[in-house]
């Protein structure tokens, strides 16, 4: 592998005009030189070692992610879109998919901070999310949903509470008065987010609805096994709230087994917002996440923020999105959580 000091030697001049050539300072190089560097670089097929140089400055220009699940639609939009805003940023972006492991979760935690990343963004898999190592470390850090210990990480999330709620009286809105709700493990703190709003507008319309809950894994499969047999039954629910547009998806292909014509005999509604959602047939009604929001502004607090600032907790705005799944058709607006 080519060095610098064989451009030097090709170019006829010293490693240090090489290295203000590459650098584009901080000395000026006469045109000549800067030709004959170049012509040597691209001769031998010299490649600049960026990391060596980025480490020596302190400045890996690297950011790392770490998401539960990247097969779930959800999490990889988000993904695309913090990468988007990350190389609009300059930095190269490292994803670690922790598959709901705690183990797995402080392995890519670990291996982030060995290579040095800038900053880091996390959706964590765990009851309470983990950020002292980042915080040893002193790595700036923006947790992608609500967390309990704000001391140190910086927040961004929607109010899942809130969310749930609003899709729920929606649902009672439309004379839906025997609910299911699907929710995830409740391990999780959103689980137990979005299971506490469901609970919350079910108890303010008391003796008027009949309200039911079951788990599953935030995966269409799983969503779908569990809910299956529940259509079977004679009497089975009117109106069934995901928690994931990933489990309303596998709802519906149930639904669809059964022969139930949606929303007809049955509504569906999930939670997120996702892009697959507006192509299920029917469309699928959901409470929509500003996934671009969350990843513009993630990058912006760990790459433009003095470290030393305080941490930032911001709520952000969900999205009501009615469509045909929950009985109101295409609707071209949405309603926005105040």
């Amino acid at each position: 592998m080519p060095t610098r000091d064989d451009v030097a030697r090709l170019a006829g001049t010293s490693t240090a005009v090489v290295s203000y050539v590459l650098n584009d300072g901080p000395r000026p190089v006469a045109a000549e030189t800067r030709a004959r560097v170049l012509g040597a670089v691209e001769e031998l097929g010299y490649r600049p070692n960026h990391l060596a140089r980025a480490l020596s400055a302190r400045r890996s220009k690297t950011l790392g992610l770490i998401v539960p699940d990247v097969c779930n639609p959800y999490f990889a939009e988000l993904a695309r879109a913090v990468e988007d805003a990350a190389v609009a940023a300059g930095f190269v972006l490292f994803v670690g998919n922790s598959e709901y492991s705690a183990a797995r979760e402080n392995d890519y935690t670990r291996i982030l901070l060995e290579r040095q990343v800038e900053a880091a963004l996390l959706i964590s898999a765990k009851e309470t999310a983990d950020i002292k190592p980042f915080e040893r470390a002193g790595t700036p850090v923006v947790v992608l949903h609500r967390i309990d210990d704000q001391r140190y990480a910086s927040s961004l999330a929607i109010d899942d509470e809130a969310g749930a709620f609003a899709a729920t009286e929606h649902l009672i809105g439309h004379g839906y008065r025997d609910l299911l709700f699907v929710d995830g493990p409740l391990t999780l703190p959103v689980a137990r987010q979005r299971q506490a709003g469901f609970d919350r507008a079910i108890a303010a319309h008391p003796g008027a609805v009949v309200a039911s809950s079951v788990t599953a894994l935030f995966e269409c499969a799983s969503a779908y096994e569990v809910v299956r047999p529940l259509l079977e039954r004679q009497k089975r629910p009117r109106a069934i709230f995901a928690a994931t547009d990933e489990q309303a998806i596998g709802i519906l292909h149930a639904a669809y087994e059964q022969g139930l014509v949606v929303p007809d005999q049955l509504a569906v509604m999930g939670f997120d917002g996702t892009i697959g959602g507006q192509f299920t047939n029917p469309s699928l009604a959901t409470v929509r996440q500003p996934i671009g929001e969350i990843a513009s502004r993630a990058i912006e607090l760990l790459t433009r923020r003095p470290r030393d600032s305080a941490p930032v907790h911001a709520v952000l705005t969900y999205e009501l999105v009615p469509r045909r799944s929950c009985g109101c058709g295409e609707i071209p607006g949405s309603r926005v959580n105040p």
